[in-house]
Order: structure tokens, then sequence, then C-alpha cells
């Protein structure tokens, strides 16, 4: 075990830096609007504050395991290094799945067609909250540093 005062390790370092930059975005989302519809006379936008309820559960779960894992060393570590990955890879397919959903549901609702909905699409910040959703277990979820005396 390293010293208390030793630098951190490569994985640690680039870990926290991923983990500080996927939350940023993520409590950055009630400034930026999550969804744009455009009419004929007037652009529709849903505020981002709605989208951070649904987004800040998930991504203080996923916080929580990527924080553990970037604590862990040696044999132990891998079992929250996988959870991390599993997390990585459901965040993308059920993020891809909502948004791509909602925007599907929101363009061909016939309600809105009547009132001359035009386009219609996620805003900056539902594209934010999926990058910091991916960030965050991305942080728990690197490899191990290479070790001197295996071929590095």
């Amino acid at each position: 075990m390293p010293p208390p005062g030793a630098l951190l390790s490569r994985r640690r370092r680039v870990g926290a830096a991923l983990l500080g930059a996927g939350l940023l975005a993520v409590l950055a989302i009630p400034a930026l609007p999550a969804w744009r519809t455009v009419y004929p006379d007037r652009v529709a936008l849903r505020p981002g504050g709605q989208l951070l309820w649904v987004v800040l559960p998930w991504a203080l779960v996923c916080g929580l395991v990527a924080v553990v894992s970037l604590a862990r060393v040696g044999p132990s570590r891998w079992l929250w290094r996988d959870v991390s990955r599993g997390l990585l890879v459901s965040t993308v397919l059920a993020g891809g799945v909502a948004t791509a959903g909602w925007w599907y549901f929101s363009a061909t609702d016939p309600y809105a067609r009547e009132a001359g909905l035009v386009s219609t699409g996620p805003g900056a910040g539902a594209l934010l909250a999926l990058l910091g959703c991916l960030l965050i277990p991305l942080a728990g979820a690197l490899p191990d540093d290479p070790s001197p005396g295996r071929g590095s």
C-alpha cells in the first residue's frame, strides 16, 4: 500500500476527472432546455429541471459504484469494475432507447401535427444528461494501471 502522501495512480486521476466532469454535466442540466419543439409561430422549450429528477438518481447510483471501483485495489476491484461496465452498457442502451422513443412519439403525435409541428428533438440539456451519465460509469470501468513487470 502506498504511503498516504503518495500521488494517485493514473487510473485514479483519470477516473476522478471523468467522475467530476460527469457530475458537473448532470448538475448543469437545469440551466439548459431538455427538449425543443418548433411550431410555425413559436418554439416550445421543456426545461431541463424536469429531466434532472429522472437523471439524478441514476447518476448517483453510477457515481457510488464508480467511487467504490476507484477506491478498491487488488483482486476485489474486478467485481466493481464489471458492475461499472454493466452500468455503462445499460446507460447507453436505456438512454438511447428512451431518447429515441420520446423523439419518435413526439414527432408522430397527431395532436402536435394538427397544431402545426415543424420539428422536435432533444435539447442541449438532454444531450448533456446522456453525456454525464456515460462519463460517470466510465470512470469506474477504467482498466488497471499496467505494472512495470508485465510487458509495458
